[in-house]
């Protein structure tokens, strides 16, 4: 029954439910097999049925995106809570499920295609391959889960594969004891959800997703008393889910354990802990946003907590020398700006935010990958300085990375964040402070982005000195300007090309479409009507600059122009990439 429902699917061109059947068979037989395929067995194979999945779901962006089609798939009973309820084994594939998704399979491939550069000659390189793809299907399991109890199931599996992989170097004292920490803090989350899950079966006697949004609006007036207090019970059941969602997003009170997570290997940070883990709390919310429209939490306690994180995060991080911990608490500010993003009930603009942070935090967590394995694996800025003549592939990455995690102009970022600000609710009593303390976030934003910037590339050479003698002059006449490997490079190039791909497709096909330059948005308590002024192209253009300027600058790595010019001592090559691309910047600008 299972095949054949599949393959009845694929003949109404749902070719993705084949391909991600064969991404996860592909991950079993590895599990299988795994002494007689080997390293490349395991790495070419897992990566061929991931780029077919991804291939597969890209091609139907436009389907889910703008024209909001949803599968709902049913592979008949699970199992029997009573005689009247059953909990049945099905999936729903929406708008917002096929956008988590994208963003997981898309970063998914070029951590792989990194992990095999960086690991290759470790021990149990393979292993961690196959633990990347068991947290890959558990997250998009949790994502697209049609009932509350296989969602209960993603959430425990997401945990668990989480701990393996912070704990992946298993003879250090120091990852154990992350990953532990990690994994009794994400405990409490799981308890608070099942409680959620008891409470809302309670009340609608049932577990199906769609019918606990499309019924809350009955339960709106409904109360129960509490030591002689009436208390609503909409209030009462997301009352667990937020705390819930507090833990696994690092809000503030619930976020020691992600800095601490960051013992995990690099590419396990950038997948888990910058743009998947981090914001299945997120999801959460956004699946049962029509309980949280009729609740009060969700217009004063939420914003206000998530603001406050946003304040504390990019603080946190002002004051950190670790480069990854920049990078955790960096996630913690972004996850509280996620956060009072979704209080305004405008999911496009939460989902744009959480592509561009997600696609530029892991392109960033990959670069400093490159730069710890070039400074021979010190993570303390303190001891670099003076790498963009080294490594200056990665310095304009980087540099690009956090121009749009920084919201400045000409970037991705920059509209990014206005979408978020316009998007605050001024309705709410706590809006004053909900304001401030996000433009503080943004402000320190800046200041540690170009705190990580300037000492790791500008700053003078404080690193060992056998860092800066090992360069060979081979390596600093590579053509690819970076001393690091060119599959490395590859995937972080792909993984840039394809944020700024992505994001502007889900900007023309959602966005653009949905807002026009004066639309009015109605969330179904009318109390809260807002308008919206759009910007009618204006940020398209500013963002279409930044893309021609990276393209014109990877132009410009992969040709041979550098190696010409350090070879006859013409003219530092980096200077003169800079003054081309200017160039090029000023003629794009114009034109458009």
């Amino acid at each position: 029954m299972f095949f054949s429902y599949i393959l009845n699917m694929c003949h109404q061109n749902n070719l993705y439910l084949l391909f991600g059947l064969l991404f996860l068979l592909s991950t079993v037989f590895s599990f299988l097999f795994y002494f007689y395929l080997g390293l490349y067995g395991i790495f070419i194979f897992n990566l061929i049925t991931l780029i077919l999945f991804w291939v597969s779901i890209t091609m139907c962006f436009e389907s889910f995106m703008s024209l909001n089609n949803v599968v709902k798939i049913n592979f008949g009973n699970w199992f029997f809570i009573n005689q009247e309820s059953t909990v049945t084994f099905d999936f729903l594939i929406d708008s917002l499920s096929f956008s988590y998704v994208e963003l997981i399979l898309t970063i998914s491939i070029f951590v792989q295609i990194y992990t095999f550069s960086y690991f290759r000659y470790e021990p149990s390189v393979p292993k961690l391959i196959l633990f990347l793809n068991l947290f890959i299907i558990s997250m998009i399991f949790l994502v697209i889960s049609g009932n509350t109890i296989m969602l209960f199931l993603g959430w425990e599996l997401i945990g668990l594969t989480s701990f393996v992989l912070i704990n992946f170097w298993t003879t250090r004292k120091s990852t154990l004891k992350s990953a532990f920490k990690a994994f009794s803090f994400n405990k409490f989350s799981d308890i608070s959800f099942l409680f959620f899950i008891v409470a809302v079966y309670v009340m609608f006697e049932t577990t199906s997703i769609d019918c606990i949004n499309n019924q809350s609006f009955l339960y709106k007036n409904s109360v129960f008393n509490f030591l002689n207090l009436d208390v609503s019970i909409i209030d009462f059941i997301c009352l667990f889910l937020i705390f819930s969602s507090f833990i696994k997003s690092a809000q503030l009170g619930g976020h020691v354990w992600l800095p601490d997570s960051m013992e995990a290997p690099v590419p396990a940070s950038a997948l888990i802990h910058s743009a998947t883990l981090v914001s299945a709390g997120l999801f959460l919310l956004l699946r049962f946003s029509n309980l949280f429209e009729l609740s009060a939490f969700t217009f004063y306690l939420i914003p206000v907590f998530g603001s406050l994180t946003a304040f504390y995060g990019g603080a946190g991080a002002m004051f950190q020398s670790d480069g990854k911990k920049i990078l955790a608490y960096s996630t913690i500010s972004h996850c509280g700006f996620l956060m009072v993003s979704f209080t305004s009930f405008q999911p496009e603009f939460t989902l744009f935010y959480l592509y561009v942070h997600g696609f530029f935090k892991a392109g960033i967590f990959l670069c400093v990958g490159n730069i710890i394995r070039f400074s021979k694996n010190y993570q303390d800025f303190k001891k670099a300085g003076y790498l963009y003549k080294l490594l200056p592939f990665e310095c304009f990455l980087i540099g690009s990375g956090l121009l749009n995690l920084g919201g400045l102009p000409l970037s991705l970022g920059f509209f990014m964040k206005h979408f978020f600000l316009v998007s605050i609710n001024t309705y709410y009593f706590t809006f004053l402070l909900t304001l401030v303390f996000s433009i503080l976030g943004a402000i320190t934003g800046v200041f540690y982005s170009f705190r990580l910037y300037y000492y790791v590339f500008f700053d003078f050479k404080k690193a060992s000195k056998y860092v800066y003698l090992t360069a060979s002059n081979l390596n600093l006449n590579s053509t690819y300007y970076s001393n690091t490997t060119i599959a490395s490079n590859l995937a972080i190039t792909g993984i840039f090309i394809l944020a700024y791909a992505l994001s502007f497709y889900f900007y023309c096909f959602v966005i653009n479409n949905m807002y026009l330059p004066i639309d009015t948005i109605v969330s179904s308590n009318t109390q809260y009507t807002k308008n919206i002024i759009g910007d009618n192209g204006f940020l398209w253009n500013l963002s279409f600059f930044n893309l021609i300027v990276i393209v014109c600058f990877i132009g410009v790595c992969w040709s041979q122009w550098r190696r010409a010019f350090i070879h006859y001592q013409i003219i530092n090559s980096f200077w003169l990439s800079y003054l081309i691309l200017t160039v090029l910047f000023v003629i794009v600008n114009f034109l458009i």
